[in-house]
Parts: structure tokens; sequence; C-alpha cells
């Protein structure tokens, strides 16, 4: 039987089904972004695993990297924010 579970480079959480695996993803995705990421090292993973995650094989992963498009229209910083860069999740595409 498939499990499905969201990982961060922090933790992991509690096996759903693909579903709620996917809803608990995009969550994270917002949440995390809210509270401040680190390009280049948060992230979000969705994977799955049919031996209690022996195995695994990532359906979905995204990345904090720097928005480069939104400083060109200013800094966080001269908008009055204290951090020094904007961030946006990226896709990692696996390579097989």
């Amino acid at each position: 039987m498939k499990k499905y579970r969201v990982l961060t480079e922090n933790d992991f959480w509690e096996t759903y089904s693909l579903s709620k695996a996917e809803r608990v993803f995009e969550n994270w995705k917002d949440d995390y972004m809210s509270e401040g990421v680190v390009a280049g090292e948060s992230f979000v993973n969705l994977e799955v695993s049919e031996d209690d995650f022996e195995t695994t094989t990532s359906i979905k992963k995204v990345i904090a990297v720097v928005d480069e498009d939104r400083h060109e229209l200013g800094t966080p910083r001269e908008e009055g924010f204290d951090w020094d860069y904007w961030a946006k999740w990226e896709e990692v595409k696996e390579t097989k």
C-alpha cells in the first residue's frame, strides 16, 4: 500500500492519503514562506513509499530561491521589512 508524507529540511510529518498529502504540501509552502525561508536551503517535499519509507520517490519538491524579478522593484529593506531578499518557491526537477 502506498503511503505519502511531506518533509522539510527540519522535519517530516505523519503519513497521509495522496489527496491529504497534496493539501498538506501546499499548506506547508504557504506557512513556511510566511515564517521565513533560507534561499537554497529551505524546501518542501512530497514523497511516496510502498515499503514504509525504506525507499521513497519524490512526487514534487520545491526549494526556496531569491526572487530576482521582485528585487527589480525594490528590496525588502527598502520597503520597511527586516530581511535581505524576496524569496519564492522553485520546483525541483528530478533527474533520473
